[in-house]
């Protein structure tokens, strides 16, 4: 597939979709603070990317990492966008992402389940407050369980460097984990 797709094969586009959309989507919608709409966009942003620039897809990682490195771009592109949008506000307008555990409708949960569920939310509160790179490089190693090696070819980083971004971003998170718990 991979050569067909350097030779520009769409079919080759189609299959690479259909094998790797949803592992895409799944770490762009953890980047993005679980917002539906901007995954979306932003996976959309990638594959179209990919599909410009497959010519040039030389092989040297897998597909999927390839995919994530621009993922990876794409996602840095929105926050950029977002950071701009945020200054040229005169007033402060505070946007939250809905959450969906709100549905007066839904049945009662068991009790594990529901604190699964809050555990989870603590986690990502604590993953939101924490910088975009920071973030970043905890949901690539423990959500997508890529290496180190991977991480670094999608960060555009030394596997060193990586190394120490993990090391400063997991005593962030439990930094700001045990402030939640105490709070």
């Amino acid at each position: 597939m991979l050569k067909r797709l350097h030779d520009g094969d769409r079919t080759a586009m189609a299959e690479l979709y259909d094998r790797y959309f949803d592992r895409v989507y799944s770490l762009v919608f953890n980047q993005v603070d679980r917002n539906r709409d901007v995954a979306e966009d932003i996976v959309q942003e990638t594959f179209l990317a990919a599909l410009k620039s497959a010519k040039g897809f030389r092989g040297r990682s897998s597909a999927y990492t390839w995919l994530c490195s621009i993922a990876y771009h794409k996602v840095a592109d929105y926050y950029r966008r977002q950071s701009r949008e945020r200054k040229r506000m005169v007033s402060g307008v505070d946007v939250d992402t809905v959450d969906d555990t709100d549905n007066p409708g839904r049945q009662p949960q068991p009790d594990s389940l529901i604190e699964s569920a809050e555990t989870r939310q603590v986690v990502n509160d604590a993953l939101s407050k924490l910088p975009w790179d920071y973030r970043q490089v905890l949901i690539l190693k423990y959500v997508e369980e890529l290496s180190v090696q991977e991480i670094s070819q999608i960060m555009d980083r030394s596997p060193k460097s990586v190394e120490g971004l993990l090391t400063r971003s997991r005593k962030a998170l439990q930094t700001h984990l045990s402030t939640l718990r105490e709070g």
